[in-house]
């Protein structure tokens, strides 16, 4: 992603609408889970979340307020901030949830590499606002293919509970 050198303001729209983005997904998902009667708590509270990292980081962009490097570092630690407790909802997502291993394993390991990187993110406080950019992108594409493998997974399981119930059915009518 090309930014303008230092453009350290741009930067923080960018992630804030990204993270706005996730936050209106995870509503729409905490919608669905709840006409499911799924487990909602979980998605309502990465939604909420989510909307409050992406105002944060959205309405922290007066350098009258703070300082250049403390209106930067503020927004670091809120990024750091939300990668560890999504993180840790994930993590906690892994151990609670009634789905199958694969799942359950997957939510575990992506929560464990997102705790790795909010550790670099708390941890590398002489890194520049691109390298954080960089590290929180990371973290970003970890969840979206753990998101996409979720979903390839859902729909095969969505299909062979399909198959097998018409099964059931055809060797009910015989």
């Amino acid at each position: 992603m090309y930014v303008p050198k230092n453009d350290v303001t741009l930067l923080a729209q960018i992630v804030g609408w990204t993270i706005l983005g996730l936050a209106i997904i995870e509503m729409i998902n905490a919608t669905y889970r709840r006409t499911k009667s799924h487990n909602v708590g979980f998605a309502l509270f990465l939604g909420l979340l989510e909307m409050a990292v992406s105002v944060a980081i959205l309405y922290t962009v007066d350098p009258k307020v703070f300082g250049d490097n403390d209106l930067t570092w503020l927004r670091i630690v809120i990024l750091a901030s939300y990668v560890a407790f999504a993180s840790i909802v994930t993590i906690a997502m892994g151990f609670i949830s009634l789905t199958n291993a694969t799942d359950r394993m997957m939510w575990i390991i992506n929560g464990m590499i997102g705790c790795v990187i909010a550790c670099m993110l708390f941890g590398g406080t002489s890194l520049g606002s691109g390298a954080y950019i960089a590290l929180f992108g990371t973290y970003l594409m970890v969840n979206g293919i753990t998101d996409l493998f979720f979903g390839v997974h859902s729909k095969d399981e969505v299909i062979q509970a399909r198959l097998a119930r018409r099964a059931a059915r055809k060797k009910g009518n015989k």
